[in-house]
């Protein structure tokens, strides 16, 4: 699949209000979603806990991480977020992306609705 980057709502999971809008790369090959920390700190996101991750290239970094709110045209639900560093590529992960009841159509490059496992 090609890149797509949209705009999305990041919130504090409990105080909607406090939104942020946020360009990201809709990435279907990562797990998690990235967004810097900046935004994190300043939605007062609380940093819940740490984790090592591995890059594509085997290099493995230390990053916080919590959970977030996330919405796009009408689609919404809290997910895991990492809080970026420096460097580190913006990004929504597709847990937050099937938590929004989302799909990348490959050939459009587009989100559209899909239908949510229930097993």
């Amino acid at each position: 699949m090609g890149f797509t980057r949209l705009q999305f709502t990041i919130a504090h999971p409990i105080d909607l209000d406090r939104s942020a809008e946020v360009d990201l790369l809709v990435d279907t090959g990562a797990l998690n979603s990235v967004v810097p920390q900046e935004i994190l700190v300043d939605l007062g996101i609380p940093r819940q806990f740490r984790r090592v991750f591995r890059l594509a290239n085997g290099q493995t970094i230390e990053r916080d991480a919590g959970v977030a709110f996330f919405r796009w045209n009408g689609h919404m639900s809290a997910a895991p977020v990492v809080f970026a560093e420096p460097g580190d590529e913006a990004l929504l992960g597709v847990t937050a992306l099937e938590a929004m009841g989302l799909r990348v159509d490959p050939i459009k490059r587009v989100l559209e609705p899909t239908d949510s496992l229930l097993l």
